[in-house]
């Protein structure tokens, strides 16, 4: 499967540095697995049908979008590839601690924000996440 939207020779440094990680512990194969790569291209292209004759300032954007979609796809991996705390002979250090879900969840929401820039887009379709209550009401304990 060829790539539609990152064809740069930079991308992989692009998403690793978005992610605040090495190749080390982010491998370029990892982001080009079908389940992430190709994924996040299909949720683009999918809110930008027309990706292919957009130019410009609007190419960017397109770019920029994927870059955050792949990254926040990789996000919640994030904390099994990043070691808790090191410890040597002659130092010891614990890393800084990261809700890489959340953060995933702001990566995707900065990718819906960078297509909605795109000229040609009304609104990009933000998936919505919610939590509701119980909708039922009981008569028995008296709640109207």
């Amino acid at each position: 499967m060829a790539n539609k939207i990152l064809i740069t020779d930079t991308y992989h440094r692009e998403i690793q540095a978005l992610l605040g990680v090495s190749d080390k512990i982010l491998p370029n194969t990892d982001i080009d697995a079908p389940s992430v790569l190709f994924v996040a291209e299909a949720k683009v292209i999918a809110a930008v049908p027309d990706y292919a004759s957009l130019l410009d300032d609007d190419k960017a954007f397109l770019y920029a979008a994927t870059i955050h979609m792949v990254a926040a796809i990789l996000a919640p991996s994030m904390s099994t590839r990043i070691a808790k705390s090191k410890k040597d002979f002659d130092f010891s250090y614990e890393h800084f601690q990261i809700d890489w879900q959340k953060r995933g969840q702001l990566l995707m929401q900065e990718a819906y924000d960078l297509i909605d820039f795109i000229s040609t887009q009304d609104t990009a379709e933000h998936p919505v996440f919610s939590a509701t209550g119980p909708t039922r009401v009981s008569k028995k304990r008296g709640v109207h």
